[in-house]
């Protein structure tokens, strides 16, 4: 299932199939559980802005508590986010409505709280290159760094995923030649001792 919803999640078709579906099995669900809550929906914005409205609505009908956007379509990628869209989903709801896209410092939370009126956000890039962002750092602690790999080395996660965290979490605190040599390392120890070497232990 997981593979076909990846090979289809391109098709803007097949997501608003999807979408659609959801928001039926909500009502259903809604109708004989009262107890059901906690639901959210997440999805990126239509072309269409009335169409994107329209299902919030939906949503919201079918009982979900809060309800995420992204402000982009689903063939944008790396354009300006629109959050006029997202504050007009926002002005049409009665549940929460939290914002995505492109928030990279918390002086991007408040602009975009302000701009749009929705209830918080949510980060993705911005908190891969910088998890310690909602606690007010600028750039990822050194310390924050150091965490990492040591949970990494104690779950047992596969390099490939915890070497490509550290390219994230250092892209703004190592220079041009560092992560050039960091981003073509090949293991963990190799990774623990650039760690030691540029930047120290904490």
């Amino acid at each position: 299932m997981v593979g076909h919803v990846r090979n289809q999640i391109d098709n803007p078709n097949y997501a608003v199939s999807i979408k659609i579906r959801w928001c039926d099995f909500l009502t259903l669900k809604c109708a004989h559980d009262k107890e059901y809550s906690g639901l959210q929906c997440t999805y990126r914005i239509h072309k269409d802005i009335r169409k994107t409205v329209d299902l919030c609505q939906k949503e919201e009908a079918a009982g979900v508590s809060w309800i995420t956007v992204h402000g982009r379509t689903a063939d944008e990628r790396h354009q300006p986010v629109h959050y006029d869209a997202i504050k007009t989903i926002k002005d049409s709801l009665s549940i929460p409505a939290i914002a995505n896209g492109d928030i990279k410092s918390m002086q991007d939370v408040e602009a975009i709280c302000e701009l749009t009126g929705v209830d918080g956000v949510m980060a993705a890039r911005g908190l891969l290159t910088n998890p310690a962002m909602f606690a007010g750092y600028e750039e990822t602690p050194l310390q924050c760094v150091w965490d990492w790999v040591d949970i990494a080395v104690e779950h047992g996660t596969p390099f490939t995923c915890s070497h490509h965290h550290l390219i994230y979490m250092l892209e703004r605190i190592s220079s041009q030649p560092e992560r050039r040599v960091f981003n073509n390392l090949s293991s963990t120890s190799a990774v623990i001792d650039f760690l030691h070497s540029t930047y120290g232990s904490t």
